[in-house]
């Protein structure tokens, strides 16, 4: 089943979304107001932190968090992604996958049309459990740089941080 639409979430899709984040992860297990409340916040912070939604047949069934790191006109920008979930009914659908693709193109033109200064490429990110071997497998087919750093985070779990340095080709500038 492929999704109907990858799209920017909007507040009216943060209940749905919180639902999700509460059945997937452990931070706000079955605190679903909490949830709303967080994830209210960060949709607040745009343009320094974007969500995205995937819809089936107009339900929201799944969504990404990605956060803008270091301003916006680092030559080298890097863009974490934060929170990547589905709901349980709709998993191993390709649609986390798909998703990532989706935001990641739709990121790098976004930050494209504001940063005249990148130089090269715009560097992607983001930390997984390293035991949770299906986040990884799914995270290395995308984060093509493979293994960049780790570190114990949240109750000494080891967590691996996987990059991908995505080319941006810009127009030749003329020199002044």
């Amino acid at each position: 089943m492929s999704p109907q639409s990858i799209r920017h979430a909007t507040e009216v899709d943060i209940p749905r979304m919180a639902t999700i984040n509460t059945s997937v992860f452990l931070g706000d297990r079955d605190k679903v107001k909490s949830a709303e409340e967080w994830m209210t916040c960060w949709l607040k912070a745009y343009p320094l932190y974007h969500y995205f939604v995937v819809e089936i047949n107009g339900l929201v069934v799944g969504y990404a968090g990605w956060q803008m790191h270091g301003g916006f006109q680092r030559a080298e920008p890097v863009i974490e992604l934060d929170q990547l979930g589905v709901d349980k009914a709709y998993q191993g659908q390709h649609l986390g996958p798909e998703l990532m693709r989706h935001s990641i193109d739709e990121l790098t033109r976004w930050v494209q049309s504001k940063n005249e200064r990148i130089e090269s490429h715009v560097t992607f990110v983001v930390w997984a459990y390293t035991l949770n071997f299906n986040a990884m497998n799914a995270y290395a087919k995308l984060f093509a740089d493979g293994v960049r750093g780790s570190r114990l985070q949240f109750g000494d779990r080891a967590e691996s941080m996987l990059r991908w340095r995505r080319p941006i080709i810009r127009p030749i500038r003329e020199q002044d």
